[in-house]
């Protein structure tokens, strides 16, 4: 599949999520209460794929990376919770979140990865993250 339809996809399922977590706080349930639901259902979609096509978790396997970003996505996970919690609106919330995003990307992926970004693409973000914090201006 496309990279660009995989994300498409993605951000579908992610708008369905972000609405039914900012109603469970509009039903006033606690940032605790929602946070321990959301990564424990997140835990129990992924225990069938262990046993997928025989694969599961295998010995040759490196373990240290994916636990790691499960440490970080569960930390930043509880933050972005907290910020839906502010009732704060959908969108610039996720303005917000995706422009610090990108450019933290940009940065570590380099850094980490040697990534290069082109002349154009770096002019494209510039446009992009000026917009952001256009829309977040107060």
């Amino acid at each position: 599949m496309d990279w660009i339809y995989s994300i498409f996809i993605a951000t579908i399922f992610f708008i369905g999520g972000q609405l039914c977590l900012r109603k469970s706080f509009e039903l006033n349930n606690t940032v605790l209460h929602t946070f321990i639901l959301f990564t424990m259902t997140i835990g129990i979609m992924s225990f069938p794929f262990l046993f997928k096509d025989g694969d599961g978790l295998q010995k040759k396997q490196n373990y240290i990376y994916p636990i790691l970003a499960g440490i970080f996505f569960y930390a930043g996970n509880y933050f972005w919770l907290n910020t839906i919690n502010t009732k704060q609106s959908l969108g610039l919330i996720r303005i917000a979140m995706a422009g610090f995003e990108t450019m933290l990307l940009f940065i570590s992926s380099y850094l980490f990865f040697a990534d290069k970004i082109t002349l154009l693409q770096f002019i494209g973000s510039l446009f992009i993250l000026t917009g952001i914090a256009i829309a977040t201006y107060n």
